[in-house]
C-alpha cells in the first residue's frame, strides 16, 4: 500500500532574496562553463567591460530558490523534474552591476502526471529596474494538488511556428565533454549530485549521470546566437524551451533551427535540441531577437 503524495496549494510565497555582484571573473567562468568563447564574454580590456551571459540568470535563479520559512516534503523534492523556462530581458546585465534575484510561487494546476507548479524570478539592478524576468515550472510527479489551482500571474504567449513541414534551416551535432556537468556545476554554481555523482545518479533511476537540463538550453541557444545573431546576446529578448530527454555526458547532441523568421521589428529563431539517441532533450524552443 503506497501513501498518497499530497502537494500544498502554496501559491504567493516568495523565496530567499539574493544579490550577485557580476564581475569578470563570474562572467568568464560562466561562459567557459558552456564552451561559449564569444569574445564580449572575455575580452575584458574592450572599453565598454564584458556582457554578462544571458544563461547567467540560471546560476542567480537556482541560488536564490530557498524558502527558509517553508520546509518542503523531501519526497516532494525528490518527485519533481524541470518542465520548460521562459526568460524575459529588459536589458543584458554587465561587468560591475549587482543583481538581486528573488523568485515567487504563482501558480499550481493537477495534471495527469502530477502537480504542475509554477515560479517567477525577477532580476533586478541595484536602481531597482527590472534587468530580466524568468517564468519556469515543473512537475511533482504522482502527486496530489492540497487545495484549489490557482495561477497569479503568466508568462505572455509564445510566437507558433508557421509549419511543421520542409527541413531545417540549420543543424549541427557535436559532442559533449564526459567532464562537461562537473565543470558547469563549478562555473556555474549550480549543483545537484545526480550531475556529477554517478552513484547519486543511478539511485535516482538514471541510467548514468547527465548533463544539467539548464545547460542543454544555454548550449542551445549558444548555437542559435553565434548563427543567427552574429554573435551578439544582447539582441536576445527573450528565449524559452521545454526540457525533456537526457543528455548523457560523452555522447553527441544536435541542436536545429527549424525556422527563422524576420517580422521586421523582431527575428525569431525556433530550434530544438536531440540527444545522441534522437530524443528531444529541448522541445519547442525560441528565442526572440531585435
Amino acid at each position: 500500500m503506497t501513501t498518497e503524495l499530497r502537494m500544498p496549494a502554496d501559491v504567493g510565497r516568495y523565496t530567499i532574496a539574493r544579490s550577485f555582484e557580476v564581475t569578470a571573473r563570474s562572467i568568464t567562468a560562466f561562459a567557459g562553463g558552456v564552451d561559449d568563447f564569444n569574445p564580449v564574454y572575455f575580452e575584458d580590456d574592450r572599453p565598454e567591460g564584458l556582457v554578462a551571459h544571458p544563461g547567467m540568470v540560471f546560476s542567480w535563479q537556482w541560488n536564490s530558490r530557498f524558502t527558509p520559512d517553508f520546509e518542503w516534503d523531501l519526497n516532494i523534492v525528490r518527485r519533481g523534474v524541470h518542465a520548460w523556462v521562459d526568460i524575459q530581458f529588459e536589458r543584458h546585465a554587465r561587468e560591475g552591476d549587482v543583481i538581486t534575484s528573488q523568485g515567487q510561487s504563482v501558480a499550481v494546476k493537477q495534471v495527469r502526471p502530477g502537480v504542475l507548479s509554477a515560479q517567477r524570478f525577477t532580476f533586478r539592478d541595484s536602481r531597482g529596474d527590472t534587468v530580466a524576468i524568468m517564468d519556469t515550472g515543473g512537475i511533482t510527479r504522482g502527486a496530489q494538488l492540497d487545495g484549489d489551482e490557482a495561477e497569479l500571474v503568466s508568462a505572455p504567449a509564445l510566437p507558433t511556428r508557421s509549419t511543421d513541414n520542409g527541413g531545417p534551416v540549420w543543424s549541427t551535432t557535436f559532442p559533449i565533454d564526459p567532464q562537461a556537468p562537473h565543470v558547469y556545476t563549478e562555473c556555474a554554481d549550480i549543483w545537484n549530485p545526480i550531475h556529477t555523482e554517478r552513484k547519486v545518479a543511478l539511485a535516482a533511476g538514471l541510467p548514468d549521470l547527465i548533463l544539467h537540463g539548464s545547460a542543454n538550453i544555454i548550449i542551445a541557444l549558444r548555437e542559435v546566437i553565434n548563427r543567427c545573431l552574429d554573435g551578439d546576446p544582447t539582441r536576445v529578448r527573450r528565449f524559452a524551451g521545454q526540457f525533456r530527454g537526457m543528455v548523457i555526458p560523452g555522447t553527441d547532441v544536435s541542436v536545429t533551427a527549424t525556422e527563422v523568421r524576420d517580422e521586421g521589428d523582431r527575428e525569431v529563431i525556433f530550434y530544438e535540441m536531440h540527444n545522441h539517441e534522437g530524443e528531444l532533450a529541448i522541445a519547442n524552443g525560441v528565442v526572440i531577437a531585435s
